[in-house]
């Protein structure tokens, strides 16, 4: 067998290869064959960045290496120049490479005598090990090997609890560090020259290495090329895999307890089969007849609702860097709703809000929704969501306080409704507002609007209140959000009439 040239690693590649050999194979050789990066992992992508430019300021006077990785070695050689100097300051990632290993480290602090703090910086609010250990370890690792002496190891992320007061940002209080000097070191010693001698040996090899899909594919994250190795998966030639139950997922009891018995398909689980929550029995049963699964309290259940009937949905954001005074990392800003209104002879009318541009929106979009929202009637929401929101906004604006605890009182959620009175083979296991409209309401769906799902409508907002996006392509996402969200309300009216279609009502 003939061997082809081992690619470099890096410490994003090293733990490709932790998670699995095939990925790190594939990400060097075939990246072609990667999954198409969606808007929220663009946008998770996006965050990182602003965070990590960021941070250099909490280590001030530094200098950065300027070249990309394109040209790694003119990196090391510039990187090799500033730590010459007898008192170089901090570094901004800085370059190294050692024995087709390179790395560049977010932040090295000086700390005297030659010695650095290595600062890797996550756009998280904590430490996970899981995560960020090995990050962490294959740079030490290297640094060390280099000749660098590191004082400290460091992961650097955002503090929860950090609350924003207005101007420039306090980045001692933004920022935390926790040290993970020691579990790191023990990495090294524990793990890392094994894990990369098998590294090497895979990327040797003609053919990518032979492992089978699992729980791996997805933790500590969903691998990039989940759907290239899913292509052929035994599910996929399934019409209604266990993996569609609900709340069943790959590394769950009853997943590996039906493979364990050779079950790959719904409609095969044995009626008495345990550990098959009640929810599930009624999707295996639905699945095998080919029924619909109408519960007896759905008539019961619809007489709850009073008119006239608002629909209601709201899209947010969650900037990791507090953009408004009083709010914190990654919290849940509020702006944008639509509101569907019921009338008792049916007649249906439409209200909305959009903040468009960069001010505070969570009042705006308090103030008018109290304007718009009947004084009386059911206000129809899809899951819990809404009411979270309406209570953290009472929370951020108590003198509104009162009233949102009164819309929040009338509430009535109609995906738990669903769950309890309803499944459609077409469901696939999920309740999502998603997959319950078009098995509801069949010929209608999500797919003539450019934006299809709620996490491309936070990404767009954030091109909607960026001062350096011309202001056609605003006009174009401000329409395309307010037929996105105007969408979901107006699933949630089809749905309902759907099902007091089905209730006889």
């Amino acid at each position: 067998m003939t061997t082809r040239r081992a690619a470099t690693l890096s410490k994003s590649r090293f733990t490709y290869g932790l998670q699995c050999l095939k990925r790190l194979y594939l990400y060097c050789y075939h990246y072609d064959l990667a999954d198409e990066v969606d808007a929220r992992t663009q946008a998770l992508f996006d965050t990182g960045n602003r965070v990590g430019e960021l941070a250099r300021q909490r280590f001030p006077g530094g200098l950065l290496v300027e070249e990309d990785h394109f040209h790694h070695q003119a990196a090391v050689t510039a990187t090799g120049n500033l730590l010459n100097n007898p008192q170089p300051p901090p570094l901004y990632e800085a370059a190294f490479n050692f024995e087709g290993i390179r790395i560049r480290a977010d932040i090295l602090n000086p700390t005297g005598n030659g010695a650095f703090d290595l600062m890797e910086v996550k756009s998280t609010t904590r430490y996970d090990a899981d995560r960020h250990l090995a990050d962490v370890a294959i740079q030490l690792y290297v640094l060390e090997q280099s000749g660098i002496p590191v004082n400290r190891a460091y992961l650097m992320h955002l503090n929860r609890d950090y609350v924003y007061p207005g101007g420039d940002y306090d980045l001692e209080q933004l920022f935390s560090l926790t040290d993970v000097t020691e579990a790191a070191r023990q990495f090294v010693a524990d793990s890392v020259p094994a894990d990369l001698a098998r590294m090497w040996a895979a990327l040797q090899q003609d053919a990518p290495p032979d492992i089978a899909i699992g729980a791996h594919c997805k933790k500590p994250y969903q691998c990039s090329f989940y759907g290239h190795c899913h292509q052929d998966a035994p599910e996929n030639s399934l019409e209604n895999p266990i993996i569609e139950l609900y709340g069943v997922s790959e590394n769950s009891r009853v997943f590996k307890e039906l493979t364990a018995a050779g079950i790959r398909e719904i409609g095969r689980i044995p009626s008495g089969f345990p550990g098959i929550s009640s929810m599930n029995k009624r999707i295996r049963e639905s699945v095998v007849t080919g029924q619909t699964f109408v519960g007896p309290q759905l008539a019961a259940d619809l007489t709850a609702l009073d008119f006239p009937v608002s629909f209601l949905d709201f899209e947010t954001f969650m900037p990791a860097l507090p953009l408004y005074v009083g709010t914190r990392p990654y919290q849940t800003i509020t702006f944008q709703w639509s509101l569907h209104i019921q009338e008792t002879d049916g007649r249906l009318s439409h209200r909305e809000f959009l903040n468009d541009d960069a001010a505070e929106p969570r009042e705006r979009a308090i103030t008018s929704l109290l304007e718009a929202v009947p004084p009386a009637g059911s206000i129809v929401v899809y899951s819990g969501y809404e009411e979270r929101m309406l209570k953290e906004l009472a929370a951020a604006f108590p003198r509104y306080a009162q009233p949102l605890a009164a819309l929040s009182d009338r509430l009535y959620d109609l995906c738990q409704l669903v769950r309890d009175n309803y499944y459609h083979p077409d469901f696939h296991g999920s309740f999502s507002l998603k997959s319950v409209f078009p098995a509801l309401v069949p010929g209608d769906d999500y797919s003539d609007l450019e934006i299809q799902e709620g996490s491309a409508a936070s990404s767009s907002y954030w091109r909607l209140i960026a001062a350096d996006t011309p202001e056609p392509e605003r006009a174009q996402i401000r329409q395309d959000l307010l037929e996105y969200c105007k969408k979901d309300t107006e699933a949630t009216v089809k749905v309902l009439a759907a099902l007091r279609a089905l209730a006889g009502g």
